[in-house]
Parts: structure tokens; C-alpha cells; sequence
């Protein structure tokens, strides 16, 4: 929070940056040539949509937790910039790869508060309803294992109808609202006292590994798109981001971006036209019933433990959705990105780092990329 009140104040004290506000993205817009040339967006304050041109468009928006039933993220983060660029035609890199934090407070919030990592280097157990300590039956290192071998084994135990908690009653206790503020005030919403309570857990969704395909200073692979943040991949966290290294990420990857648009010439815009698709469809964010059963279907197949079987399922309720709804623009974009996470993980016939396969629970011995490239959206002119 405090990055972010920097940032914030940072912006607001250049004179050279405009903010808008009340605007919601809904595609970008390119010329007849394929370069991008600006983002069509949605006054809410008007309800009209309207064009913003630009010679460089730049997309920092974020990750795309919200698609699955329980997350860290916003709810709204479901990565529609992906689904932006892709149909753009940019190389979506990776996007089967979606790491999961192993204890987020599992007591109805959404988005569901984190229980940091830090609480078992303190000493924290992971227990069941029993309070039996399980981790050790799941890996030798028990509590400070690998992150997704503790998403999986908590996922585990609550599929087994054993529940996971985190007891911190002994190794912590009293000291707990000084130690872990944070952690205890979201306990005290739910009435949960972290000194003397177990803490039921469960994963979430957390961090997106994958994104828009970029180099070193953001570029994307067509011309006048660049990313960065979560919405790129920019190689740095391969198939299991180590705690942190986004914030690193981050910062070094924008200032590598700004350096590189400020050198570089400017082209302008000759067209800007959108998806003729985008504009059939109305301005509007799924509907929250359509997106609790999206949600559902992506955590019930598409998450911790994966096979054949439970993508095809999952690619099947998608496939529903879509034609049993009204399609709105914020749904089109989350059924673009769910199906390109399902589709990368049904070709990655293997288990690497987060991506875990039931049906092949070994690496194939080759290390590689995924890489989807969609086949760009027709475009239209659009009255604005």
C-alpha cells in the first residue's frame, strides 16, 4: 500500500500525465495494418463509448485472479489485457501457469485475505480438523516446503474432508497482533482470535506467471503494444514465481519501458478501428452469477490439480456459458482468458512448477515456452 500512495502522489505531481477516470477498457484499437494504434473505452459518466488514440499503448493491467472461485487479487483483476492483446494478434507466452498462495483465510471474504508465509517461519503449524500437523506426510521440509507442494497438499486435505488450519496459538500467541497486524485485524472481521483460534485456510489464486509475450523493454511482438507488470511475461519467474520478484519485476521492467519510449520515434496513428465484434456486444461487466459459475468451473478444473478429463470439462461449461448468455463486453474478455489458460494446459502434457497434471505428474525433460497467437479480430470503423 505504501508503493502504491508513492506512486500515486508521484503521478499526480507530473504535468505531463493526464489521468482519466470512470473509464473502463474494453479492446484496443488498430489500424488496417495490425499496429495498435489507441484502446476503445467506456465513459461510465456519458454510457458512450469512445476512442482514445495513441502512437504507443502501453498495458499494465494486471492479473487475473479474479477467474477463479477463490483469490488474493481484486475481483475485477480477470485478465482482460490479455485477452486485449491476444486478439490484437500479440503472443500470449505461458498463460497455463497460475501460482497459488497456500494459505489465504478461507472464511467467505472475496477476495479472500492473506495468511503470509511468514506465519509458519514463525512457527505456525499446518493442522487438520484433528489438529494433526499434516504437511509432513505431503514432503520432508513439512511446513516450509515449496509453496505449490503446501497449496496442493492444503487442497488436499480439504477435498479429503479433513480441513486445513494454521495454528499459531503456541509458536506465536500473545504476540500475534504485534507481530502479524495484518493478518490478525482480517481474523478479528471474521471473529476469529489468530492467539488462541485455529485459522482455516485454503488457497487462492495469487500470481500469473504468464501474460503478453515482451522483450527486455516491454515491446510486444506487434507494433505500437507494449506491457508490463503481471499482464507481461517477461521470462523473469519462469513456472513458479519466487515470493516478491514481481514488485522487483515491476519496477525495473517499467523503468526499462519508459527509458526505451522516450527513445524511440513516434509514429502516428493513420486508423483507429475497432473489433467489429467488441461493438456488438454491450458495454457492461459480466454479471455476477454468470462470473460465480465461470469461477467455479476454472477452480474446479483448471487450478491446483489438472488432468485431460477436467479441462475438457472446464472448456465445456465455458463453451455453455457463452451460449447460453448475453454476452457483455467484460464477459467476452474473462471467457477469452479462461479459454486460453485451459487450452495451454491441456497441450502442456506435464507438470512443471505450478502447473501440476495429474495424468502426467513428471516433466517431459525438455523445458519450454507455450506460445498462443490468435488470429486478429476483423475490424470496423466505430462512431464515437
Amino acid at each position: 500500500q505504501m508503493c502504491i500512495r508513492v506512486r500515486v502522489n508521484a503521478v499526480r505531481r507530473c504535468d505531463h500525465v493526464r489521468i482519466f477516470e470512470a473509464m473502463v477498457v474494453e479492446d484496443l484499437l488498430r489500424d488496417d495494418q495490425g499496429r495498435v494504434s489507441g484502446a476503445l473505452v467506456f465513459n461510465t459518466r456519458t454510457g458512450q463509448r469512445e476512442r482514445m488514440t495513441a502512437t504507443e499503448t502501453v498495458l499494465a493491467t494486471g492479473g487475473l485472479g479474479g477467474l477463479f472461485a477463490v483469490t488474493t487479487n481484486p475481483v475485477a483483476a480477470q485478465g482482460h489485457g490479455l485477452a486485449f492483446a491476444a486478439r490484437a494478434g500479440a503472443v500470449i507466452r505461458d498463460p497455463e501457469f497460475v501460482q497459488f498462495h497456500p494459505t489465504a483465510l478461507d472464511t467467505g471474504l472475496d477476495p479472500a485475505p492473506l495468511a503470509t508465509e511468514a506465519l509458519r517461519g514463525a512457527g505456525a503449524r499446518l493442522v487438520n480438523n484433528d489438529r494433526r500437523p499434516f504437511m509432513a506426510d505431503y514432503h520432508a521440509d513439512g511446513d516450509l516446503a515449496p509453496r505449490d507442494i503446501v497449496a496442493r497438499s492444503v487442497e488436499t486435505e480439504i477435498q479429503a474432508g479433513r480441513g486445513a488450519f494454521l495454528d499459531a496459538s503456541a509458536a506465536i500467541g500473545e504476540a500475534f497482533p504485534d507481530t502479524f497486524p495484518t493478518v490478525f485485524a482480517a481474523c478479528q472481521r471474521t471473529h476469529i482470535d489468530p492467539r488462541t483460534d485455529l485459522i482455516p485456510v485454503a488457497p487462492a489464486a495469487h500470481y500469473h506467471m504468464g501474460g503478453i509475450e515482451t522483450g527486455l523493454e516491454g515491446q510486444s511482438s506487434i507494433e505500437g503494444l507494449w506491457a508490463v507488470g503481471e499482464v507481461a511475461s517477461t521470462g523473469v519467474h519462469g513456472a513458479n514465481r519466487l515470493a516478491s520478484n514481481s514488485l522487483l519485476e515491476a519496477v525495473v521492467f517499467a523503468g526499462r519501458l519508459a527509458h526505451a519510449l522516450l527513445g524511440s520515434e513516434r509514429v502516428a496513428p493513420q486508423q483507429a478501428l475497432a473489433p467489429e465484434d467488441r461493438l456488438s456486444v454491450r458495454p457492461a461487466p459480466a454479471p455476477r452469477s454468470v462470473m460465480k459459475r465461470l469461477r467455479r468451473a476454472m477452480s474446479a478444473g483448471c487450478a491446483l490439480n489438472r488432468s485431460e478429463a477436467s479441462l475438457k470439462e472446464t472448456l465445456d461449461c465455458l463453451d455453455a456459458l457463452e451460449h447460453e448468455q448475453a454476452l457483455t463486453s467484460g464477459l467476452k474478455s474473462s471467457l477469452f482468458t479462461s479459454r486460453m489458460i485451459v487450452r495451454a494446459a491441456l497441450a502442456r502434457a506435464e507438470s512443471r512448477g505450478a502447473h501440476c497434471r495429474s495424468d502426467f505428474p513428471s516433466l517431459d525433460g525438455r523445458a519450454r515456452h507455450s506460445r498462443l497467437q490468435e488470429t486478429p479480430s476483423p475490424l470496423s470503423e466505430v462512431s464515437c
